[in-house]
């Protein structure tokens, strides 16, 4: 699939974002992509864990803006498709930051179960000022991880923070350095494939039960769609 590379290292599952002419924005087509071989790696015996990471100069810079143009997304859409496997992926997920995380690339981390990230690499939640809901279930799952303050400061202020503070506010796991950041990232991967599997998923969901995750992504994406709805209507005439 262009744009999303998967391969297999051992007994982990590697997709790697590779759009570097646009920054690795993520368009429908890739999103699709990653919802397929999210549900894969369900069903694979051979996988273990799953690492996601980026191509060229950074993570991702979120999701592409022209493919709004396909908007609304219904259920079976590839947008919804994905955020719906990245929550109930049963298998660990590692995800390896460097450059920049942007919308989807930041919200992405509240399901991962390791976070590096090079501490230079720069996280951003940009949905309220183009009018648009959090997704992910970042409505939900922000908060618990960095507290209610740091929540609203990113959700509502949409400012930059870098990997480093990230990690103090607890959405890095590690930091390391670009040139070390793959390797470590593979090597964290790897560890979490060992565990026992029958201990992997059920510790996986207790900190944040998948049906309130899934509740709160239907919702995120009909305030989205409702947003994208209102874009289009025409403007009023005013009256004589």
């Amino acid at each position: 699939m262009e744009g999303i590379h998967s391969r297999h290292d051992g007994e982990v599952l590697v997709l790697e974002i590779d759009r570097t002419a646009k920054r690795n924005a993520i368009d429908l087509a890739m999103f699709g992509a990653l919802a397929d071989a999210l549900c894969a790696a369900q069903d694979q015996a051979e996988t273990r864990a799953v690492l996601l990471c980026g191509a060229g100069e950074g993570f991702t810079a979120g999701h592409d803006l022209q493919a709004f143009a396909q908007w609304p997304q219904a259920a079976h859409g590839p947008v919804p498709r994905f955020l719906h496997a990245l929550a109930g992926l049963r298998k660990p997920l590692v995800i390896a930051v460097h450059g920049w995380a942007v919308g989807i690339g930041a919200t992405a981390l509240l399901h991962a179960d390791w976070v590096l990230a090079d501490p230079d690499a720069v996280l951003r939640f940009p949905f309220v000022d183009p009018g648009i809901a959090p997704e992910a279930g970042a409505s939900l799952l922000l908060a618990p991880a960095v507290g209610t303050l740091r929540a609203r400061q990113l959700l509502l202020g949409g400012g930059a923070i870098t990997a480093r503070e990230a990690c103090d506010w607890g959405l890095v796991t590690e930091l390391a350095a670009r040139v070390e950041l793959r390797g470590a990232a593979l090597a964290r991967a790897r560890d979490l494939a060992a565990k026992p599997q029958g201990m992997v998923r059920p510790t996986k969901e207790w900190p944040a039960p998948a049906d309130a995750r899934h509740a709160r992504i239907d919702e995120e994406i009909e305030a989205i769609n409702q947003a994208v709805r209102e874009r289009r209507l025409p403007a009023a005439t005013p009256e004589p």
